[in-house]
């Protein structure tokens, strides 16, 4: 299933190209940053992407900074998928700073112990002085519907390859059985799935973030991806975050 943030970003880049500009996305950070060009095709600028379904944006304390931004970002992007049609949100990096920096200041003062790293939720209202303001990207206040937006345009992660046609008894013949148990899990917006071995304890990542490695235990692979996703190091019991991929959810620790 493809995650959160994997399908704010090609819903963007899609619209992007529907308002007559083009948008490619970077791989040089995890903050899912894109560059987009304008209209004219002459300017271009970074922005970060931030995508939900439901609740508020996730992002970090730390991003009061624009020092710990490694994407040289001029806006960032939220993306609301909660709808049929998403709804684009565009803000200064520097103005998002400035106001996660209040935000972040506000929480300290109420307990001086606190610091000022972990999740930063961001609810709508504060970014909805933004809402479709492509002028700042220098892309079209129309959105052409009719324009026909390759899978080019919208970030592919692997090509198809054609492979030769197998007769239906070298089919049998090859298929392996995975016996190992389905799970999922939500993580900051993010959603995962992987592959339990009850004989070994390991844990695949089959999709979402870190799709294809590979952990010791469900708690080594919870605690390694919920540092991948927030930027800071966490511990999670794998034994609830992980959950089985059934109707019921039930916590991976309740498999026997």
């Amino acid at each position: 299933m493809e995650d959160t943030s994997d399908r704010g970003i090609k819903a963007f880049i899609r619209t992007v190209a529907q308002r007559g500009g083009r948008a490619e996305r970077l791989t040089t950070s995890r903050r899912n940053p894109v560059q987009v060009w304008s209209m004219d095709g002459k300017s271009s600028c970074i922005v970060r992407v931030r995508s939900k379904v439901t609740g508020d944006w996730k992002a970090r304390r730390q991003d009061e900074s624009l020092e710990s931004d490694d994407t040289g970002s001029s806006y960032w992007v939220f993306v609301d998928l909660a709808n049929e049609e998403p709804r684009f949100y565009m803000v200064s990096s520097e103005e998002m700073a400035t106001d996660i920096r209040g935000e972040v200041d506000l929480w300290v003062q109420d307990s001086p112990l606190r610091t000022r790293t972990g999740h930063h939720a961001i609810a709508v209202d504060r970014v909805a002085h933004g809402s479709e303001r492509w002028d700042l990207l220098g892309l079209s206040s129309t959105l052409d519907t009719t324009l026909d937006v390759g899978p080019e345009q919208t970030w592919v992660r692997t090509p198809r390859v054609k492979v030769p046609r197998k007769s239906a008894k070298a089919a049998v013949e090859e298929e392996v059985v995975d016996n190992r148990v389905r799970v999922v899990a939500d993580c900051e917006g993010y959603r995962l799935s992987g592959r339990y071995d009850p004989e070994t304890q390991r844990l695949e990542i089959t999709a979402g973030p870190m799709e294809g490695r590979r952990f010791d235990n469900p708690s080594v692979a919870a605690s390694a991806v919920a540092t991948h996703i927030s930027g800071d190091v966490e511990e999670r019991d794998g034994w609830q975050f992980w959950q089985l991929d059934t109707p019921d959810r039930a916590p991976l620790g309740s498999f026997q």
